[in-house]
């Protein structure tokens, strides 16, 4: 106000001008930096499955379904890849088509989490084996390495939970976090970091042995 006083009205409009261009460069800054605390971060896994267009999603799921049906799964069912050490970190899940109600096979990769075994779907509820556990659940059975079960699955709903699993996970599994979430463990820090979006379009499965 002072300034406007002693340069008048054409100075007051170009500094009230430049002040709200500096607010509007200085919210965009904010805006950017809160962004790139927050995961899935661009060129990750989980963020081309989530918010590329159409016509990309299409071709990702094309190849990693091509890739599955023509390569893991027949190499994981001969036993060669738990030979190879595989078995350690991807298991194959059936289940029982929700539209067709034919087997599916679906390798997936898993950690265990408290000592459970426990599964991620990247694409959420939009995945199709969720689909398939979400209307036939006492038909899905597990292979991973030489082992099989039929397990009770734990869809795990609680959004603290959820963060609480992937804060565990990037700090574990830092390198395969960095493909599939844009996590970087040489920057990134967990108590900094926003753990809520990649939390809420994640779908987690804990996979209970029946003692029966």
């Amino acid at each position: 106000m002072a300034f406007c006083l002693k340069n008048g009205k054409k100075w007051c409009l170009k500094f009230i001008s430049i002040k709200i261009l500096f607010m509007m460069i200085m919210s965009k800054s904010n805006e950017i930096e809160k962004n790139n605390e927050e995961l899935p971060r661009p060129e990750s896994v989980m963020f081309n499955f989530h918010y590329q267009n159409e016509i990309s999603k299409k071709k990702t799921l094309k190849r990693w379904k091509n890739l599955n049906k023509y390569l893991v799964v027949p190499l994981y069912r001969a036993k060669l890849l738990p030979l190879l050490g595989f078995g350690r970190i991807i298991l194959i899940l059936k289940t029982k088509g929700w539209k067709t109600g034919k087997t599916r096979r679906t390798p997936l990769e898993y950690r265990r989490y408290e000592g459970t075994i426990t599964i991620f779907a990247a694409r959420g509820e939009d995945a199709t084996w969720i689909k398939n556990l979400r209307a036939n659940p006492d038909n899905a059975s597990v292979m991973h390495g030489f082992h099989r079960f039929k397990p009770r699955l734990e869809f795990v709903s609680d959004l603290k939970q959820k963060i609480s699993i992937m804060k565990w996970y990037v700090s574990k599994f830092s390198k395969a976090a960095k493909v599939l979430f844009g996590w970087d463990p040489n920057k990134d820090k967990l108590e900094t970091t926003n753990f809520s979006k990649l939390s809420n379009l994640i779908t987690i499965i804990l996979l209970h042995k029946n003692n029966n």
